[in-house]
Parts: structure tokens; C-alpha cells; sequence
């Protein structure tokens, strides 16, 4: 089982999705190039890209046994990431495995949020994710 938490600010806020996704995905792109020489191609190493990551799941209306948080009821959720992306700021995004080792803490940007209300009422939702990187201004 895994655990999913959202905040922003330093824990100003701080929600757990009430249902977490069953598998997410982490792409970690590394930017190499290549070029074609008169004898032989080469791999030319560059920088490492952002990482992305994609998160399916719902917000219930209901309770349900197997909810992980009951303190807000679905578009309540909808409600405070889309204001938290009104104030741009970078999210925290921190998703724990069932042994209780972090497997993911990184800050991220909310590139896209889908949701919809099914038959049952409650909001299915997909959250694309990309990495922040916060600017070191102190390196000379």
C-alpha cells in the first residue's frame, strides 16, 4: 500500500490523497544527443531532464473502508489543488510505500489537472506532474 501527500509552502498545507493510485510512473529523461562523424556516431552525455510523473485515482463523495484520509469530501480536493496552482507556488509531493520508506519527495509544478464527475459522484482525476527545480543564487 502507498501513501500520497500533497503540500505547498513548507507544510502550509498539507493533503493525503484519500484514495491513492494502485502504480504511478516516474519518467527520468537525461538530455544526451548524438552526431554522426565520418567514421563513427557518437553519445554525447548532457544534462539530466526533469522528471515527470502521472497520478490516476478519484476523490469520494462517500465514505468508503478503505478511504486513507476523511477530511474532505471530492471537489473539496479539487477545490484546494487549483487554488494552490492560483497561488504558483511548487507542490510537494512526497508518496510513501507500504514499509513506510519514502520513495518519491520531490517538488513539482501541476502541468495539467483532468477531472470529472462519473454515474457514482464521485471525481476522477488525472494530475501530470513535472519536477521544480528551485535556482541556487548564493553558487558564484
Amino acid at each position: 500500500m502507498i501513501q500520497v501527500f500533497l503540500s505547498i509552502n513548507n507544510n502550509e498545507e498539507v493533503i493525503q490523497l484519500p484514495v491513492p493510485p494502485s502504480e504511478y510512473e516516474i519518467q527520468s529523461p537525461w538530455n544526451n544527443s548524438q552526431a554522426n562523424g565520418m567514421r563513427q556516431s557518437l553519445n554525447r552525455i548532457g544534462l539530466r531532464g526533469l522528471k515527470d510523473i502521472e497520478i490516476q485515482s478519484f476523490f469520494p463523495i462517500r465514505d468508503y473502508p478503505f478511504l486513507q484520509n476523511r477530511s474532505m469530501w471530492g471537489v473539496d480536493y479539487v477545490d484546494t489543488i487549483e487554488r494552490w496552482r492560483e497561488r504558483r507556488y511548487p507542490i510537494r509531493l512526497v508518496i510513501v510505500d507500504s514499509g513506510g520508506r519514502k520513495n518519491v519527495n520531490m517538488p513539482v509544478t501541476i502541468d495539467d489537472f483532468e477531472h470529472g464527475v462519473r454515474k457514482d459522484g464521485d471525481i476522477y482525476y488525472t494530475l501530470r506532474m513535472t519536477e521544480f527545480t528551485f535556482v541556487d543564487t548564493t553558487r558564484r
